[in-house]
């Protein structure tokens, strides 16, 4: 004890007292290094009083030391008020944080902890109290805590990192595999949120794992920057079909099908919702253009995926749609018999028959063996009423495609139309037999 330490003690009777009154001497004296050592010393023998860390964060600030004068000021002022008002919580998360940036684990984890108590749902509260555990390495409370935060923020993907590190770390590793997988699934999304596969997959791990409502937070998060992507409005339709919500769900899928034509997934989906609210027609009518998709794909034929999402489109009524696409077609293969009987198809659906009986003729001289090209010719004509003409050429496609059940029903139809009655049920009877499968059950044949 110096003599000065003896004969401030003497005057004052309090050892604290003394040493407090040395460091402000030295500190007047300009001796930082050994004020340092006296308010080390208070800090030691009195952990709690506030004086102390106010003396030490005066020498760092003399020593041109900022960062360590703020977090020594910071758990001086931070004492001072949970000495009054022990609940303060802004106190005590300040107190918590500087005592985690002088690597005082285990003190700043017991403040952590008090905090939790006071204030268990807090954000920032969760956020410092896990970081004090961690660095205490008491993983089982961090896991806890942090368990409590992905509760109060479920879609923060880092978030998930950091409990399946502490999981991981508690011995609990099967809750640790999927906190990962949810953290890997999320981060993907949160990097690329209008990619609609990449969100579809942490949709199914969000599925898996029974957070349904999450799943739909998540896709609506990535439809409000990207509004446009079909492939989004199909799967938040999907999960409405779960939550047995069908209105919406249609609402959702036919803005799919509308921004998406050619998506089967959306077909199918919608057809299920016009399924669940009675509308029997329209179900019947998404579930033929899945097919028709379906098909066109499993031929592998580019250009006839092309011509089935011209029909497709028709068929919906996005007649400018399908009248790009025809336009596409004709730029990139004008060679092809299609070209000319896209843009039929498309003046068609505008009424301007005698436009498109043009195409339809071109296509047909272009290619004399498509049944498709003398079918439509015949649809004309029978619109027109020319009775002959229209039998004549859907006689002609059914020679072209004898064993294709719909054009057979198509020539069947003509043949109505105008009282061949006999002939018509002949044509009827034919293709039912061709729908036939073995044991009896029907189903649709390819030509």
């Amino acid at each position: 004890m110096s003599f000065r330490v003896w004969l401030y003690r003497l005057l004052t009777g309090s050892r604290e007292k003394s040493l407090i009154m040395e460091g402000e001497q030295l500190l007047e004296d300009g001796r930082f290094i050994q004020a340092q050592e006296v308010y080390r010393e208070i800090i030691e023998s009195c952990p709690n009083d506030p004086q102390g860390y106010m003396g030490m964060s005066l020498v760092y600030e003399k020593m041109g030391l900022r960062p360590e004068a703020r977090r020594e000021k910071a758990i001086g002022e931070s004492l001072a008020i949970l000495d009054e008002h022990p609940d303060d919580v802004p106190a005590r998360l300040k107190l918590a944080k500087a005592l985690l940036d002088k690597e005082m684990y285990g003190w700043a984890a017991a403040h952590g902890e008090h905090a939790l108590k006071v204030a268990p749902g807090n954000i920032e509260v969760l956020e410092t109290a896990s970081r004090a555990y961690i660095a205490n390495l008491n993983y089982d409370k961090a896991a806890a805590v942090l368990g409590e935060w992905v509760r109060k923020e479920p879609l923060d993907a880092e978030l998930y990192q950091k409990w399946a590190l502490a999981l991981k770390n508690s011995g609990q590793t099967a809750e640790a595999a999927r906190a990962a997988s949810l953290a890997k699934a999320l981060g993907a999304v949160g990097k690329d949120p209008g990619n609609a596969l990449i969100v579809d997959q942490a949709v199914r791990q969000l599925l898996a794992a029974g957070r349904r409502h999450l799943a739909m937070d998540m896709v609506d998060r990535a439809l409000k920057g990207n509004p446009n992507r079909g492939a989004l409005h199909r799967i938040r339709g999907e999960l409405l079909l779960m939550n047995r919500s069908h209105k919406d769900a249609m609402l959702a899928l036919r803005k799919a099908v509308e921004l998406e034509p050619a998506d089967l997934k959306a077909h199918r989906f919608l057809s299920q919702a016009y399924a669940k609210e009675g509308f029997t027609e329209k179900a019947k009518q998404h579930e033929m253009l899945a097919e028709t998709i379906e098909k066109a794909r499993e031929g592998g034929d580019v250009l006839a995926t092309e011509m089935a999402m011209v029909r497709l489109l028709i068929d919906s009524g996005q007649v400018k749609a399908a009248q790009k696409r025809a336009e596409e077609i004709n730029r990139t293969m004008p060679e092809d018999w299609r070209a000319p009987f896209s843009r039929g198809l498309v003046f068609k659906a505008h009424g301007k028959i005698k436009e498109a009986k043009n195409c339809f003729m071109q296509a047909k001289v272009m290619n004399t063996k498509v049944p498709e090209v003398h079918l439509e010719i015949a649809k004309l004509h029978s619109e027109l009423g020319e009775s002959m003409e229209a039998i004549g050429f859907a006689r002609h496609a059914v020679s072209l495609a004898p064993r294709d059940a719909d054009t057979r029903r198509m020539l069947a139809a003509i043949l109505r139309q105008y009282n061949f009655m006999d002939q018509a049920i002949e044509e009827e009877d034919i293709a039912d037999s061709l729908t036939k499968k073995p044991g009896g059950q029907k189903g649709a044949t390819k030509a």
